[in-house]
């Protein structure tokens, strides 16, 4: 597995992650700033890790 496969994997990873502490929170009785936070950081990660991803030179074989 390369660099650039390590990196969307962990993409995915984060952005599950995010997308399912959303719903857990939205969905949740108490909408809790700590967790609207960790979702929010965990959405700017990802972001992160694409934009690194999108920009790191592709391998050659």
């Amino acid at each position: 597995m390369n660099a650039l496969a390590l990196f969307l994997v962990l993409d995915l990873a984060l952005v599950a992650a995010a997308a399912v502490l959303l719903v857990l929170v939205v969905i949740g009785r108490g909408r809790s700033v700590q967790y609207l936070a960790l979702a929010a950081l965990l959405i700017v990660l990802a972001v992160g890790v694409w934009y690194t991803t999108i920009r790191a030179p592709a391998a050659l074989p």
